[in-house]
């Protein structure tokens, strides 16, 4: 069996990269603007993420290639970028980005419930055992 190096392993999936998808290699590479800017800095913990995605607007609407029975629902490209800065172009989101803030979101939510079913269980104890405060 025989171990590849990491860095020869990444050099070739970039060349890969750029031989499957040449224009977006190229745009990227000579683009004038990387990155989405954006008033908000980007955020720094999953709570933060939460209350924003919790402002985020969300829409519903139809491409003009769809049929007009088909929907899409979701933030725009534009509040997206906006709300948390991620991604190469304003126009655009990319999963990898929608899945950041999801899963963040969902590890804070989940924390939250925890701490909140713990919570109840005390007071669950404390009613229990006639301890209530008069």
């Amino acid at each position: 069996m025989t171990r590849t190096d990491g860095a020869a392993t990444r050099r070739r999936a970039r060349v890969n990269a750029g031989v499957r998808h040449p224009v977006a290699w190229v745009r990227s590479h000579v683009g004038r603007r990387r990155g989405v800017s954006s008033s908000e800095p980007i955020p720094t913990g999953a709570h933060e993420i939460v209350e924003r995605l919790s402002t985020l607007p969300i829409s519903t609407w139809t491409y003009g290639f769809d049929h007009e029975s088909v929907r899409h629902l979701g933030p725009t490209a534009q509040d997206f970028a906006d709300a948390f800065g991620l991604g190469d172009d304003p126009r655009h989101i990319a999963a990898v980005d929608a899945n950041g803030v999801c899963m963040a979101s969902i590890q804070d939510l989940h924390r939250r419930l925890s701490e909140l079913e713990a919570e109840v269980q005390r007071l669950r104890e404390r009613a229990s055992g006639n301890d209530l405060p008069s």
